[in-house]
């Protein structure tokens, strides 16, 4: 008799701090940084803008929103275009995640995937992360996609 495994398609997205995964389909494309512009007057992990598929994509650094210093973007640097769930789909249909190292597209099954038992003994206030897990032993962190979108609106209505 076959066991009925469920398997979670993922992305492992290598950050200079920590790895963080979400669902792989939330990750429409991954693109350089060619384009990208500061946008003034905004706070520090909100790293710029670039154009992409016709839309101004607004480009954000994890390490910069949980306090550590924000990566220099140049044309070199690599972008994670996730999909937004948002309501309004014509502002804000993509957020781009700055990353440091190479993604990882993976498979793992529920029993796979256990709180970390440390995150719960830790004040966890990163604003990017939805809850922090281990897969295999190792720590990673879950986006919170929901949460960088509305940082990204309320530093916009400022």
């Amino acid at each position: 008799m076959a066991h009925n495994i469920q398997v979670i398609k993922c992305m492992i997205l290598t950050l200079r701090s920590e790895n963080v995964i979400l669902p792989a389909a939330s990750v429409a494309e991954m693109v350089s940084a060619q384009g990208a512009k500061k946008v003034p007057n905004m706070p520090y992990w909100y790293v710029g803008k670039m154009r992409w598929h016709g839309v101004d994509v607004p480009l954000v650094s994890f390490e910069a929103a949980g306090g550590g210093e924000a990566k220099t973007v140049n044309q070199n640097t690599q972008i994670a275009m996730i999909y937004t769930a948002s309501s309004d789909e014509t502002r804000y249909p993509y957020i781009g995640l700055v990353i440091s190292g190479v993604p990882h597209v993976t498979q793992f099954s529920r029993n796979q995937i256990v709180t970390d038992p440390d995150s719960l003994l830790e004040i966890h206030d990163h604003p990017m992360v939805a809850q922090k897990t281990r897969i295999n032993g190792a720590a990673v962190s879950i986006l919170n996609i929901d949460s960088i979108e509305a940082m990204i609106k309320d530093a916009e209505a400022t």
